[in-house]
């Protein structure tokens, strides 16, 4: 299947029971020995203050189906806050959200929820990154502005540029800085360098293949207020009215910040079995 079809599986929409949605993506932490935690990575300022979560599951995918119609299955997520596992630094917007309970419901149901994850196969070392160039090709896959198919549980593709260098930490932080329209309910959106018909390298080298580096996620976007003042706030996650302009750049928590999360969990299972 093409990879970008695959990543059509990746995402899932968040409803959260404060009236906002986010975007989210599968993501699977290996704790050794063949096994591993199945999650939902998303933004942190996503999940804080939030009860209830609700997630739809498709069950089938759209061209698999001779009629194609998809079904899906809704999950009422409750209490979840005991599931929730934030980046240890609380300025780093990520968090996970972990699904090992809907997993095993979709094995006794014996339901086969359509989902591709990534893991930490998937995040790039420092050395790739400092090897691409300065801009590069990206897509973001989520739900802009709340905006998906229902129908057919799909969500939306965007396309844009880096903005500043993959390689380079913006400002000293694990964060880089990207050309694209960011809007509410992109918060937790994963996004992707990506090349179907091949690409230039930093040497100047073309390679014909298809290509997919796993950037990062998200978290906010740079806007102008009245004033001509450039400010920062998180990707909302709901329509709010404000008189600041949008400039379009967004600000993306580059990938290997995930691999905190993964020490967490890893402690975390460590201490409950002492």
């Amino acid at each position: 299947m093409d990879k970008l079809d695959l990543l059509s599986k990746s995402t899932i929409k968040i409803h959260c029971d404060n009236n906002t949605s986010g975007t989210g993506f599968f993501f699977n932490f290996d704790i050794g020995a063949g096994n591993h935690v199945p999650t939902i990575i998303t933004n942190r300022h996503v999940m804080e203050n939030v009860g209830d979560i609700k997630l739809t599951f498709s069950l089938n995918d759209y061209f698999s189906s001779s009629q194609r119609i998809v079904e899906k299955h809704e999950i009422n997520y409750t209490n979840v806050q005991q599931q929730v596992v934030y980046h240890s630094d609380p300025e780093v917007d990520l968090c996970a959200i972990k699904i090992v309970p809907i997993i095993q419901f979709q094995f006794d149901s014996k339901k086969e929820f359509q989902i591709t994850h990534l893991d930490m196969r998937n995040i790039p070392s420092d050395e790739e990154l400092e090897n691409l160039r300065f801009v590069e090709d990206i897509v973001m896959v989520g739900y802009p502005n709340g905006l998906s198919d229902v129908k057919n549980n799909l969500p939306i593709f965007r396309r844009g540029s880096t903005a500043t260098h993959p390689g380079v930490d913006f400002e000293g932080k694990p964060e880089c800085i990207i050309d694209m329209t960011v809007t509410p309910g992109s918060s937790g959106s994963p996004v992707f360098i990506h090349n179907s018909n091949g690409f230039m390298d930093k040497k100047g080298t073309i390679n014909m293949s298809e290509r997919l580096i796993f950037l990062g996620v998200n978290k906010a976007v740079y806007t102008m207020s009245t004033l001509g003042e450039i400010i920062e706030i998180p990707s909302p996650t709901r329509f709010v009215t404000n008189s600041n302009i949008g400039i379009n750049l967004g600000i993306i928590v580059k990938a290997k910040a995930i691999k905190d999360i993964e020490q967490q969990i890893i402690e975390e299972i460590k201490t409950l079995n002492l």
